[in-house]
This record gives C-alpha cells, sequence and structure tokens, in this order.
C-alpha cells in the first residue's frame, strides 16, 4: 500500500491549488461587499433553519455510510457504521480538494484496506457507488430542468451551456460504464478495432492500451454480475443515493427558509440546485470552488432577492462546502493523531516484551 501512501501526500500537496481558489474566490465575493452588512444580515437569520442545513449535510454522508455496510457485508465484512462513515468522511474531504475529486476513492479504498477489506472487494463497491451517484445526478438534473425549465430558460444562458455540457460529460461516462458492464463483448470488438488502427499509425504503445483497457473490462465484468445478483442490495442502494442526493440539493432551500421566504417550495430549489451541481461538474475544478460560487448567484437571482443574494451564498456553500470540509478534515487529524498513538503504545509494549523475552532467554542460559 505504498503507492496510497504516496498518493495521500500527493493529494496533500495538490490541496494547495483548493487553498488559493478559495483565496481569490472569497476575494471578488467580498471585494465589493460592505461586510457589516453582510454580517448584520446573517446575524438575523432564522437559527433553526441552518441547523437543518447542517443535518442535511449529515444525512449526505450517513446514506454514503449505509450503502458501504450493505454491500460490504455482501462480501461477508462485518463493518460497524462507524466505520463506514470515516470511509464517507475520507471520500467527501479529499474530493473536495483535489481536481475533478480524484483523491476521494483511492483514500477510502486505502482506509477499507487498513479495516482488512481486499482491494477488489473496496474497488467493487465504490465503482456501484459511483454509478449510482452518476444515475442519480443525472436523473435529478433532468427532472430539475424540465420542471424548472420555464424559469431557467432565457434567464441565464450562459449557464445553460455549462449545463449541456455537464449533463453531456455525465451522461457519456455512464453509457459507457453501462456499455461495459452489459455489452462487454461490443466493447472489446471495438476495442481490437481501435488497436489495429493504432497499429496501422504505428503507434508503439497500442498493446499496452489493449492490456490496461482489458482489465478494466474485465473487473466490470466481476461489478455486472454482483449487480446481476444482488437486485435487492442494489435497489436499496439507488433508494439510500435519490436520498443522499436529495438532502444535498435541499440545502439552498433551507437557507431560503431561514431567511423567513416561503413563494418558492422545496422542489423548486433541489431542482435548480441539480442544474447546478451538474453544470459545475463539468469544471476540474477542487470542490467547484468559484464555478459554485458564481453559478449560484447566476441562479438564485431568479429565487432569492437581490438584497440577501450574497449572503445566501455564502450560507449555502459555507453549510455544505466549506464547513464540511473544515469539520471533516479535524475529524481526519484528530483520528490520525489518534491512531499515531496508539500504534506508538503498541511498539512500545511490543518492544518491553521483547526485551522482556531475551532476559529470560539469557537467565535460562
Amino acid at each position: 500500500m505504498k503507492d496510497y501512501k504516496n498518493l495521500f501526500l500527493k493529494i496533500l500537496k495538490n490541496g494547495g491549488l483548493f487553498f488559493i481558489l478559495i483565496v481569490f474566490t472569497f476575494y471578488f465575493v467580498f471585494k465589493d461587499m460592505d461586510l457589516r452588512t453582510v454580517i448584520s444580515t446573517i446575524s438575523e437569520v432564522n437559527i433553526f433553519y441552518l441547523l437543518i442545513a447542517a443535518v442535511s449535510m449529515c444525512i449526505f454522508l450517513l446514506c454514503e455510510a449505509i450503502n458501504f455496510r450493505r454491500n460490504l457485508s455482501v462480501f461477508g465484512y462485518k463493518t460497524n457504521l462507524l466505520k463506514c462513515v470515516n470511509y464517507s468522511i475520507n471520500g467527501f474531504f479529499f474530493s473536495s480538494i483535489t481536481p475533478s475529486a480524484s483523491g476521494g476513492q483511492p483514500m477510502q479504498i486505502y482506509q477499507m484496506y487498513k479495516d482488512d477489506v481486499k482491494i477488489s472487494h473496496s474497488t467493487l463497491v465504490l465503482f456501484v457507488e459511483f454509478i449510482f451517484f452518476q444515475t442519480v445526478t443525472i436523473m435529478y438534473a433532468l427532472i430539475g430542468f424540465i420542471s424548472q425549465r420555464s424559469l431557467l430558460l432565457g434567464n441565464i444562458n450562459s449557464l445553460m451551456i455549462l449545463f449541456v455540457v455537464g449533463v453531456g460529460c455525465n451522461l457519456f461516462m455512464l453509457m459507457l460504464i453501462v456499455s461495459v458492464l452489459f455489452y462487454s463483448e461490443g466493447v472489446r470488438n471495438i476495442l481490437n478495432v481501435l488497436v489495429r488502427f493504432l497499429h496501422f499509425c504505428k503507434f508503439k504503445k497500442a498493446d499496452m492500451i489493449k492490456e490496461k483497457v482489458e482489465s478494466v473490462i474485465d473487473e466490470y465484468k466481476d461489478c455486472s454480475m454482483y449487480i446481476v445478483k444482488n437486485k435487492g442490495i442494489i435497489f436499496k442502494t439507488f433508494i439510500t443515493k435519490c436520498v443522499q442526493i436529495f438532502a444535498l440539493h435541499s440545502i439552498p432551500y433551507w437557507i431560503y427558509c431561514s431567511f423567513g421566504f416561503s413563494e418558492y417550495s422545496i422542489f423548486t430549489f433541489v431542482g435548480a440546485q441539480a442544474v447546478l451541481f451538474i453544470s459545475v461538474s463539468a469544471l476540474p475544478l477542487p470542490g467547484s470552488v468559484g464555478a459554485s460560487e458564481s453559478g449560484f448567484l447566476m441562479l438564485y437571482k431568479l429565487l432569492f432577492p437581490v438584497t440577501v443574494l450574497n449572503e445566501a451564498m455564502l450560507l449555502s456553500r459555507g453549510i455544505s462546502f466549506y464547513l464540511f470540509v473544515f469539520l471533516c478534515g479535524l475529524f481526519l487529524l484528530v483520528k490520525w493523531v489518534g491512531d499515531s498513538k496508539v500504534k506508538r503504545a503498541e511498539r512500545i509494549k511490543a518492544a518491553k516484551e521483547s526485551k522482556v523475552y531475551k532476559q529470560r532467554a539469557v537467565q535460562q542460559i
């Protein structure tokens, strides 16, 4: 697992980009704002709804943990919910601070490996999670766009371009995955045609590419068999994922309620947030920092009064992202310190036992 430890250090190093983006984002957000007015406005919101928003984020993390526990149990692992919450927290934190959320799943695999979960099993469980995350994200985005099209069309054309790109990229990825899962032979045939073309073009690494793609196809085949054999588990995973994404997308609504507004329903906000979420997902930025804030100001000017729009953005992104990145990071730091103390104590104990054993051996001689 040395590669995963190196990856951990690389992720922390690349996290610098995340913090740089935060600095620039908040500079442009605050440069034309009166901080006293912002603080005064935020101090008057209803705390109860902010707590509901925070609970929604907890539900988001908990739902993923439930899915981990459910799917790992199929392989015979008696994993408690607390460990699975740890996997979920690792995924959220490292996905948030790395471009295109590339660091989350490797760190989850590493954490599961430390808990004696085979890499093949953890990879499969995470792959199932990824499939349903893509499916539900696209589903909510399309439903949101269709249900709120009269509100969206003609008002935010620039965001609609990103929406089309985001849906297109995510849908292409999902269709590619489904094709590999259930039409692997057809994908192999296409792969053989491409490899022959690369050979014709005298591309030296054609065989290496073929070997890597075929290994991925074999891994996906295991996943397709898992899905077919565990339909009940898969259905529950899908429903849990729907609850998870709904909880995440509902946060702007609770911020809306905290200001005392009630004109629009929770479904309007969930639909709008689903459109925004998939739109900014097309940009390879850590946590979509900058893009999400700009998109919020662009999209929610249709729902929030202009007088509180900036404050609403700060509260929504603050709770749904920055607060929980901080809390998850703090949790991981405390856990790392605790684990280090335990390992140090075990090493000291082992050293003492070894010393005692050697002394007894000498005395016997």
